[in-house]
């Protein structure tokens, strides 16, 4: 593990120091427990989500419309749920939640191997997206808690690093263990929870610690982040657009993996669907640096927009060829859109994010997520209408719905340039 702490901070920082790297081995048990956690937990996660689409329509005879909407209601649910992670670990402590979300998760994998209806599996995917992204802001706080601020920035990157490498290896793992017509790897995925949850029991009892924010006081409730939404134009625009991105984000996950699976003109789609999804991973690795290096020459709305274009570029690509070369390609291009779409949108909102209301822009910016719960249903609806021998004119239309978000950032850009106008007339 040290090693791989090592080399995302060599490659991932934009200017990393040396005794950075050297100091990984003082910090905080927790944190290398945390990041081991989540790269044994990620490798699973990977091994079975990519292939729940096909496991869905081929084993269980659940058409391709029903299963885009069982997918996406996941991303529905966890959109909202995020808000409850974080205020569940401020009021009742990180470890508590931890334990909460991470037995759910345990729980819940398990049940994908035992459900055998619509309903069943509705109401499983649903739970998915609830614990994890109770998992999610909890987690990232408790690292935050323990971390000095100088080393927040080495901390996660090793975890970003260390769910990039889990998901190169789950879907490769998930090929070869039949992922896509068996159920036996969802119990592997269910133990590795538990694994991860007697990991998480473990250190509060060896770490018994108080959070380090609790005397915070400031809460995310819907009510303002809706408030925030209503209010700022800037914001309000950005974010339609960026629900329009995190859709086009959740086609690789369902639209695509349909698609590869059960198309026509595809030999053997699902274990190239594994080699894309290895692509999409070791791309975000080894480009993250030079993208974002060449990105800090242009505006955070600008790289928006460059990376709205590749995205829809990318997905016509996937609905135009079947050979590998090309899709590789294809998917290089659609890493390049989500590294600069991705990290600048946290830009932007820090951009236009007032200091005192700084945590509900970031809380309201989880409504995004709409997005990537539509996107698998939408595209599944395409699949159905169409058929899966239509991949070129399904993904051109899913081209022209990635396009949108372009209006919305030009229109979020325009305002922004307004209200910094007129705080510069102000203060003249």
């Amino acid at each position: 593990m040290s090693k791989i702490v090592r080399y995302i901070t060599q490659r991932i920082q934009f200017s990393p120091k040396k005794e950075q790297v050297n100091d990984m081995a003082r910090f905080h048990p927790i944190v290398w427990c945390m990041i081991s956690g989540t790269f044994l937990s990620r490798s699973a996660t990977y091994m079975t989500m990519p292939f729940l689409a096909i496991f869905l329509y081929k084993s269980k005879g659940i058409d391709a419309d029903i299963t885009g909407a069982i997918i996406g209601v996941s991303f529905l649910v966890g959109t909202f749920s995020s808000f409850l992670g974080g205020v569940w670990s401020d009021r009742y402590g990180r470890f508590p939640v931890l334990i909460l979300s991470l037995l759910g998760w345990c729980l819940t994998f398990a049940g994908y191997a035992f459900a055998d209806s619509i309903t069943s599996f509705f109401l499983i995917s649903a739970l998915n997206g609830f614990f994890r992204n109770i998992f999610e802001p909890t987690s990232k706080a408790l690292l935050s808690d323990i971390t000095k601020s100088e080393d927040q920035l080495t901390v996660f990157n090793a975890r970003y690093f260390a769910i990039n490498a889990g998901a190169a290896i789950g879907p490769i793992a998930g090929v070869y263990l039949g992922s896509a017509e068996s159920t036996a790897p969802f119990f592997i995925t269910s133990s590795a929870y538990a694994l991860f949850l007697m990991l998480v029991i473990i250190l509060k009892a060896t770490y018994p610690m108080t959070s380090a924010n609790e005397g915070q006081k400031a809460r995310i409730g819907f009510q303002q982040a809706f408030g925030v939404v209503l209010r700022d134009r800037v914001f309000r625009s950005f974010l339609i657009g960026t629900m329009f991105l995190t859709a086009a984000y959740a086609h690789m996950e369902s639209t695509l993996v349909q698609y590869m699976g059960n198309a026509p003109g595809f030999i053997n789609g699902v274990q190239m669907l594994s080699y894309l999804i290895t692509t999409n991973t070791i791309a975000v690795v080894t480009l993250q640096v030079p993208l974002l290096r060449f990105a800090r020459r242009f505006s955070s709305m600008t790289c928006l927009q460059i990376g709205t274009v590749f995205f829809a570029v990318s997905l016509v690509g996937f609905g135009v060829f079947h050979s590998l070369i090309p899709l590789i390609l294809s998917m290089v291009m659609f890493t390049i859109g989500e590294l600069l779409c991705f990290v600048m949108a946290e830009m932007v909102i820090q951009e236009i994010a007032p200091e005192h209301l700084r945590g509900t822009y970031f809380g309201a910016s989880g409504f995004q997520f709409i997005g990537q719960s539509m996107g698998p249903w939408f595209g599944g609806v395409l699949l159905t209408h169409f058929g899966f021998s239509q991949g070129p004119l399904v993904f051109s239309i899913l081209m022209i719905m990635t396009l949108l978000a372009v209006p919305m950032f030009v229109a979020a850009q325009k305002e922004q340039v307004k209200v910094k106008t007129v705080h510069v007339n102000g203060g003249i």
